[in-house]
């Protein structure tokens, strides 16, 4: 009977953290929304433009290996809690600082810090539920708030915007944050059994004994850098490459942005379940396929001879990116400690927020130097190839056993 009630809970917790991270994407990528309109308000370049956009993840790149330690050292749930809560204090003050640029940047630094604190503990606590080889669809499911965030993120945006005006999209920030903090607090357990689960510790031998170097760490790294600036700079500059440089209208370009995130979100649960069903056993050239799927529509964009021409390439573009993240995550869950999850898991997901950093900035220069969005198009495509490399190149071996007083170490 426990064991029953253990089943159906681990999925509650799921959904606790399915809900924390849409908010935290709808909250991220929301600046994408109002920065045409920032720009236009404090006159910012493209370039500057980028800067705002990726100083978030500076912040959000330095504190993601402290993050991860900090949840094996404390627990998920106090730390997912936390930083929710930070955060949301940000983002509500982009709203009230955004006429200062140098407001706009400390506040949006002290944004992505918060934001930093909560992707290793959401998948410590994933790995905690769910058993390795059965963690892909879950794992898509909980994904799909990726996005979900972004594609509510302009539909609501844009409404607000028009109605009240662009600070009103930070204001709005506030009341699920607040709403997210309670729930995790109220509802969420970090293991069956375990309302905190914490690490102790680790002898300072076996502190020195953790290697760093490790090739397919280092390569799925990479993967996900390359990922990662495909992502942040669809999420970043999307909007205002339908309204700037294919001239939509509010309502068309808020529809177009949404799209290939709706799409991103069949991908990501299609790809878990076909990966899962048939190709468990080689999901890192699962995910290698869709990279360069992806490479080529949005290849195909770049040369598309109107804005609904564009629109399918980028909704296929979604679609694909998404397909391979389930598979892509749950691979170093399965080959790292139990009591080391939080850490490595951090590393990995700081190559997608490092290039969260730069890429809208590489972005917002690359446009104000060409002109056009052609060249950004051509250096995402490259991505995704040196990506799919990346993932061919990596062969990654299950961590060596851990003895039992580890594993009970790693779950006390």
């Amino acid at each position: 009977m426990r064991t029953a009630l253990t089943g159906r809970y681990r999925w509650v917790v799921l959904g606790v953290l399915w809900l924390t991270l849409l908010v935290s994407y709808f909250d991220r990528v929301a600046l994408g929304s109002a920065l045409p309109f920032i720009s236009k308000e404090i006159g910012l370049s493209p370039a500057v433009a980028g800067v705002v956009s990726g100083a978030l993840f500076l912040s959000y790149t330095i504190v993601q290996v402290p993050a991860g330690a900090w949840t094996d050292r404390f627990g998920q749930r106090r730390v997912i809690a936390a930083a929710i809560a930070w955060w949301t204090v940000f983002s509500v003050l982009t709203g009230v600082v955004a006429g200062s640029l140098a407001a706009l940047l400390v506040v949006r630094l002290l944004m992505g810090a918060g934001e930093g604190f909560h992707a290793p503990p959401l998948w410590r606590a994933l790995s905690n539920w769910f058993e390795p080889g059965r963690r892909s669809l879950p794992l898509a499911l909980m994904l799909t708030a990726l996005t979900l965030g972004p594609a509510l993120a302009p539909s609501i945006a844009f409404p607000l915007i028009a109605t009240w005006g662009w600070r009103s999209v930070f204001y709005a920030t506030l009341v699920p944050g607040v709403l997210c903090v309670v729930l995790v607090l109220a509802v969420m357990r970090d293991a069956p059994g375990r309302r905190n689960l914490v690490t102790r510790p680790a002898p300072e031998a076996a502190r020195r004994s953790r290697r760093w170097w490790v090739p397919h760490i280092w390569l799925t790294f990479g993967a996900f850098f390359c990922f990662g600036f495909v992502l942040y700079g669809l999420m970043n500059w999307l909007p205002t490459y339908l309204l700037t440089y294919r001239g939509l209208t509010l309502l068309r370009a808020g529809v177009f942005s949404t799209v290939p995130f709706l799409a991103g979100t069949v991908g990501m649960l299609l790809g878990a379940y076909v990966c899962q069903r048939w190709f468990n056993r080689s999901r890192r050239g699962f995910v290698a396929v869709t990279y360069l799927l992806t490479a080529v529509t949005v290849a195909a964009t770049a040369t598309a001879p109107d804005a609904t021409a564009s629109a399918v390439f980028l909704t296929a573009s979604g679609f694909f990116l998404y397909a391979g993240l389930g598979p892509f995550w749950s691979v170093p869950m399965d080959v790292v400690r139990p009591g080391e999850v939080g850490t490595w898991l951090g590393f990995i997901n700081m190559g997608t927020q490092l290039a969260g950093l730069l890429g809208p900035v590489a972005i917002g220069w690359i446009v104000q130097a060409s002109g056009s969005f052609t060249l950004v198009f051509a250096v995402m495509v490259a991505a995704m190839v040196a990506g799919a490399g990346c993932l061919a190149l990596a062969r990654p071996k299950p961590a060596a056993e851990d003895s039992p007083a580890e594993l009970a170490r790693a779950r006390s």
